[in-house]
């Protein structure tokens, strides 16, 4: 199967159209996250220098945003106080704090659940013990599903590399995306746990798509969970994602065994996952979320730095642009600024950014993201849109297949959703997935029967 890179010669009355669609569907977080306090330019270079595990890479040269102007939710600096280093282990519970679960009305939560924000401490791909956080929400009803109160731990979806799209800030606000699966987990009776992913809130450069941040962020977001009060710590774990998320809770259901064998894993959703970071950049280039390979840059300048002088002899005055905005941008602002981005044009040699990761340095560092190689070892059910146009189908296929293959019993579903808008077909198998998957998941944590179909 073929992806062709979509035309850098399409019309402005088309794009124009294709982008009001695809912010019809992100409004509420577009309304929240595409103005949020940007940040300013660190010390030290072009992209901000690193210390120890990152530091916040530069951010915009205006420093105004596209699309309207909110607050950066960070309630008595619980956020901007953490350290880009901590010590303690992976899950140990550095602090915590009230929060709530807000469904359309701002700060209002009409849920049945307590919510508390935790910043916990991970372990990242250069072996750092460094702070992340995330929600942790429990139902304030019992549990009557049977046995102990299940756990679901959710990675969220591409929110952008700025602090101001962290989902426990968003979240309270009622603009989290991800609120459908944690509502929908919450209807259960289940506890839920919602990690931020490293670099997304705190102090720290996002590192979008580094596979072992993504997984032990998650992995460890159950430890930390486990150790809050009303969490079983004999809780059945499910790990759950969609994009982003799927790849991050793929990683973790690959890391879990050896990375995390005491936190009762027993089953994983993974969606729309970018198992192949090489063949999501083709699709996604030149695109209406190109700004993603920017974040993807900016990712690897933090977890490798040895990268910084390939990207400076490589990138244009243009492309260094690129790189300091979308360092803190959330998904609608990066839309406003970057949709369909001819990323030849970033580029000293006029080759795409696709084509640049292609070539060593960056070549080792997309390869080294790939899932599928570690089989899992509890049930998986991977989920993709047939005509998915921003992570290639084939990529959860050949995932479900090697992971088949070296013995996980994996259900394989394909939602063959009709081509919509731009972003559309990627985004609506997320939710044409959610509750066929979390039937299964439930199943599976409590010995029913389930269904093992082969992609």
């Amino acid at each position: 199967m073929t992806f062709s890179r979509r035309s850098s010669n399409r019309s402005r009355p088309l794009r124009s159209r294709t982008l009001t669609a695809t912010f019809a569907v992100l409004l509420p977080a577009a309304i929240a996250a595409s103005g949020m306090a940007p940040a300013t330019a660190a010390p030290g270079g072009l992209y901000g220098s690193v210390e120890g595990s990152a530091s916040k890479a530069a951010a915009t040269g205006s420093g105004k945003s596209v699309v309207g102007s909110l607050p950066n939710y960070d309630p008595d600096g619980f956020y901007s106080s953490l350290p880009l280093q901590v010590k303690g282990k992976p899950g140990e519970i550095i602090k915590t704090a009230p929060s709530n679960f807000a469904l359309g009305i701002p700060f209002v939560d009409w849920t049945n659940s307590e919510a508390q924000r935790v910043a916990y401490v991970s372990t990242n791909s250069r072996g750092e013990t460094v702070p992340v956080t995330g929600t942790v929400l429990v139902p304030r009803a019992p549990y009557t599903g049977g046995g102990e109160r299940p756990l679901l731990v959710v990675a969220p979806g591409t929110q952008g590399s700025g602090d101001a799209c962290a989902p426990g800030k968003l979240l309270p606000m009622g603009l989290e995306y991800e609120a459908a699966p944690v509502a929908a987990a919450l209807s259960r009776g289940w506890a839920v746990a919602l990690t931020d992913l490293n670099g997304l809130g705190t102090p720290a450069q996002h590192t979008y798509m580094n596979r072992v941040d993504q997984g032990n962020a998650t992995l460890d977001m159950a430890r930390a969970a486990k150790n809050m009060p009303r969490v079983p710590k004999a809780a059945p774990v499910a790990v759950w994602g969609y994009s982003q998320g799927g790849g991050s809770s793929a990683a973790a259901l690959e890391l879990a065994h050896t990375y995390a064998p005491e936190i009762n894993l027993k089953a994983g959703y993974a969606g729309g996952v970018p198992a192949d970071l090489a063949m999501t950049a083709t699709a996604i280039d030149n695109g209406p979320l190109a700004a993603a390979l920017g974040y993807t840059l900016n990712g690897f300048l933090v977890s490798n730095p040895e990268i910084r002088g390939a990207v400076e002899e490589k990138m244009n005055d243009k492309g260094k642009e690129f790189v300091r905005q979308t360092a803190s941008e959330c998904v609608p602002e990066s839309l406003a600024r970057h949709a369909y981005t001819d990323t030849r044009t970033l580029t000293k040699n006029g080759e795409s950014l696709t084509e640049l990761l292609q070539q060593e340095p960056f070549k080792k560092l997309v390869d080294a993201q790939r899932i599928g190689s570690r089989p899992p070892q509890v049930p998986v059910y991977v989920g993709h849109g047939t005509n998915d146009d921003t992570i290639p189908v084939e990529q959860s296929r050949r995932m479900a297949r090697q992971w088949a293959e070296g013995g996980t019993k994996v259900n394989y579903a394909e939602h063959n959703i009709p081509r919509t808008f731009p972003l559309g077909d990627h985004m609506l198998p997320m939710f044409s997935h959610l509750l066929p998957a979390l039937d299964w998941v439930d199943n599976v944590i409590h010995d029913r029967p389930v269904q093992f179909n082969k992609a």
